[in-house]
């Protein structure tokens, strides 16, 4: 009645999976590809593209789906898996996407050297982890992760008045973010 117990919408469960270097986040999305080939990969910028395509060119003899997120309500993403290749700086513009395309579950893959992770510590944390035992190419995941994500995107939002587009990650943040 009148809307006041219909369940407000929730954003759907985000899994991140973090690695320390680029290759091996690249690694990680071709091994995921390759389990499920019924996937496609997900980027918010061009550039990332790119760097994955040049990538995959030289790893694998088959054609990865890679779709830029403006492509991804197209006939080819229709019944695949989305695995997102990176986060957008902007949590709200993430989860405005993921409740346009009605997604309950997303698995996010990201490298502590992207320029998100940059803005936040990222040096400080690869050498934690390597102390840690951590390899380059190990895959990690974690609440605690996703929520420390979450946060920096939130911070991020806050401090960040009109959303610029760019080719890159780092074009983006050098463009809108001033911390």
């Amino acid at each position: 009645m009148f809307g006041l117990f219909r369940k407000k919408d929730a954003s759907p469960a985000i899994t991140d999976k973090v690695v320390i270097g680029e290759s091996a986040k690249w690694d990680a999305l071709l091994d995921a590809w390759d389990k499920n080939k019924n996937s496609v990969l997900v980027f918010w910028f061009e550039e990332s593209l790119r760097q994955a395509e040049d990538y995959f060119r030289n790893k694998t003899g088959d054609p990865v789906p890679l779709l830029l997120v403006r492509e991804v309500l197209s006939p080819q993403r229709a019944g695949r898996e989305l695995l997102f290749a990176e986060h957008y700086p902007l949590r709200s513009k993430e989860e405005e996407l993921y409740r346009a395309l009605d997604l309950e579950k997303v698995t996010v893959y990201s490298s502590l050297r992207e320029p998100l992770f940059r803005q936040f510590g990222g040096e400080k944390i690869i050498q934690l982890m390597q102390q840690l035992g951590m390899k380059e190419d190990e895959v990690i995941g974690h609440s605690m992760i996703s929520k420390a994500i979450r946060q920096a995107q939130e911070k991020i939002e806050q401090q960040t008045p009109i959303d610029l587009s760019a080719r890159s990650q780092e074009d983006w943040i050098r463009n809108n973010y001033k911390p």
